[in-house]
C-alpha cells in the first residue's frame, strides 16, 4: 500500500505526517506500506520548517536530507491513498487529476475519529501555539490511521 501525504508547501504538515507515519512502519512492522510526501504548490528544494524538524527530534525521528518538492502525475499514479491537509487540497487535486478523485482523503478525518472532514491547520510562518495545534492533529491522526491499518 502506497500512501502520499499532500500539503501547501511539503515543509510543515505533509512532511511531518510522512516521517510519523515512517516511525510507525518501523515500530510496527508494517512494511507493506510505503509513504512519500509532496507539496501542491511547493519550492522545489526548500528544506524543512525547522520548528518541524525540532518537533520530530524530540520525538526522536532524525530528519535526513528533506528536499520540498511538488505532486506530479508520477506521485498520482504510485499513491493508493492520498492524505490531504485542507479541501482546497482536496479540490485542487480533483481539477488537475480527476482520476485520483476516489484516492484523495482529509487526513484530519482520522483526527476526529473519522465523524468530520476535519483540517490540519497550516502553521507555517505563525505563533508556537499553531505549530503544537498542527503537531497534535497530524500524531493523532497518524495513530488513528496507523490503528486502522493494522486492525485490518
Amino acid at each position: 500500500m502506497n500512501i502520499l501525504f499532500v500539503c501547501s508547501g511539503n515543509v510543515s504538515r505533509s512532511f511531518l505526517a510522512h516521517k510519523l507515519l515512517e516511525k510507525e512502519i518501523e515500530t510496527h512492522s508494517l512494511y507493506n506500506i510505503s509513504v512519500s510526501s509532496a507539496g501542491l504548490w511547493a519550492y522545489p528544494g526548500n528544506p524543512p520548517d525547522p520548528k518541524i524538524v525540532e518537533h520530530l527530534l524530540q520525538k526522536g525521528i532524525r530528519v535526513k536530507r528533506h528536499k520540498a518538492r511538488q505532486i506530479n502525475q508520477e506521485d498520482v499514479d504510485w499513491a493508493d491513498h492520498i492524505l490531504v491537509m485542507e479541501t482546497n487540497h482536496k479540490e485542487a487535486l480533483a481539477e488537475k487529476w480527476p482520476e485520483a478523485k476516489e484516492k484523495v482523503e482529509l487526513l484530519g478525518k482520522f483526527a476526529s475519529g473519522g465523524l468530520a472532514e476535519d483540517e490540519i491547520i497550516d502553521p507555517f510562518g505563525k505563533s508556537k501555539y499553531h505549530y503544537r495545534l498542527a503537531e497534535a492533529q497530524i500524531t493523532v491522526a497518524i495513530e488513528n490511521l496507523v490503528e486502522r491499518l493494522t486492525s485490518k
